[in-house]
């Protein structure tokens, strides 16, 4: 697979690539998109061809798959050497809208959701529509040695409030994959006080390190977990719905299986159900070639920023293709471009940004995901970069970063030269 060519996404229907959703983020529709976190390669050959095989036969209706449940469960166990059996798990609609289900069923209003900060936004708008109770649960970040991690101490001082936590491996989007005596952890304290996990793991699938699953924590612990998977970030198929949800607990699959039913949405569409079972089936060399690519592309962005641009540090993430970007060092100098030009940084036009966000978007013509859409104005001087796309590309847009961070420095220095961070 050739992951280095280019292929233009500009005439789609991508919201990736729609200059109207890039303006909400960067104030510029014209900046180049590294945000939302979806692939600019083709999915793998045999996904492909069944799309088009179903494309050219032309009728599209109800959809039976019998083997779908064994087809995900042998992908499993070759990806990740995961025993599950099929009736530990629920064919879905999708990750955000089965986690939202688990949060109805199995919370009242009013419950305490413990939730790790930095979080993907969904989450806490999950929780807020669902009229629970948010407990953040704020990461310890090292500005040293630029790591988040888990602050296990004041897990202890909030968990007997909560009824559920929703969980994150590999987290979204500090790119951290969580270990086995991490999870045992959260699974052990959880238990204990009669709390449901939630976790998404949606990248999974894009680990480059061996990766644990909450599902197989939580069985063996007898701890009550629901575990979210899915083919579409792994084969970039996210705007397809499809998922699969894993229970460690009977009774909630159960509930849960009779919840679809109820709002008869038990069975994905012919056209997903098909391209997944396709992905799953027969994507798994596609897969190790992609994971490779990425992995290439995070060392190639440590390096430059190494070479290049020592004013941001890269947390380089052990999954998937997303990774968050420490600017502290430069916002004092963005703080005063702002000040100077508040037309370019007005969030009026750029609501779902930050400043940090309306710099790169008009400065750089860079649009990332602000980091105070992962959790509020704590996340500031954060960016969350999406490095699916070909290497010629990201290494032409960390060209325009450095060239306008150079601009910042030769227009607001600082007073007698002192150090402007």
């Amino acid at each position: 697979m050739n992951f280095d060519a280019m292929i233009d996404r500009r005439s789609t229907l991508s919201v990736k690539w729609n200059p109207s959703a890039i303006a909400t983020i960067c104030n510029n529709p014209d900046a180049e998109p590294f945000w939302v976190a979806d692939m600019d390669f083709t999915v793998p050959p045999a996904v492909h061809a069944e799309a088009k095989a179903l494309a050219e036969h032309g009728i599209f209706g109800y959809p039976i798959a019998t083997d779908q449940k064994k087809i995900f469960a042998s992908f499993l166990e070759a990806r990740h050497g995961m025993t599950v059996e099929e009736d530990e798990f629920a064919i879905s609609q999708g990750v955000l809208s089965s986690l939202a289900l688990a949060v109805e069923l199995f919370s009242q209003e009013g419950d305490g959701v413990i939730v790790p900060l930095p979080a993907y936004a969904p989450f806490l708008k999950i929780v807020k529509l669902h009229d629970r109770t948010l407990i953040p649960w704020p990461m310890t970040y090292d500005s040293d040695r630029h790591v988040f991690t888990l602050d296990w101490e004041y897990l202890d001082t909030i968990i007997d409030r909560a009824r559920l936590l929703i969980f994150c491996s590999p987290h979204n989007p500090t790119g951290i994959v969580f270990s086995e005596e991490e999870l045992v952890r959260v699974a052990e304290t959880c238990k204990a006080r009669d709390v449901v996990i939630i976790s998404d793991e949606i990248h999974a699938d894009l680990s480059f390190i061996p990766f644990t699953s909450v599902h197989t924590v939580a069985r063996d612990l007898k701890a009550k977990a629901v575990t979210c998977m899915a083919p579409s970030k792994t084969f970039n198929i996210a705007g397809e719905h499809y998922s699969v949800t894993l229970f460690s607990d009977p009774f909630m699959k159960r509930a849960f299986e009779t919840r679809l039913r109820q709002l008869w949405i038990f069975r994905p569409a012919s056209y997903v159900t098909a391209l997944a079972q396709a992905a799953y089936a027969k994507g798994l060399p596609w897969l190790e070639e992609l994971i490779g690519y990425l992995d290439g592309n995070a060392g190639f962005i440590s390096d430059y920023f190494a070479r290049h641009l020592p004013d941001l540090v890269f947390l380089r993430p052990r999954a998937s293709f997303i990774g968050l970007i420490d600017a502290g060092r430069i916002m004092k100098l963005v703080e005063a471009d702002a000040k100077a030009n508040p037309g370019l940084y007005d969030p009026e036009t750029g609501p779902d940004g930050s400043m940090l966000s309306r710099f790169l978007g008009q400065r750089a013509r860079v649009a990332c995901n602000a980091g105070t859409w992962f959790g509020g104005q704590a996340y500031a001087s954060f960016i969350r970069f999406n490095f699916a796309t070909q290497r010629a590309r990201i290494e032409a847009a960390l060209d325009r970063i450095k060239t306008a961070i150079r601009f910042l420095k030769e227009t607001y220095p600082p007073p007698g030269g002192q150090d402007a961070r």
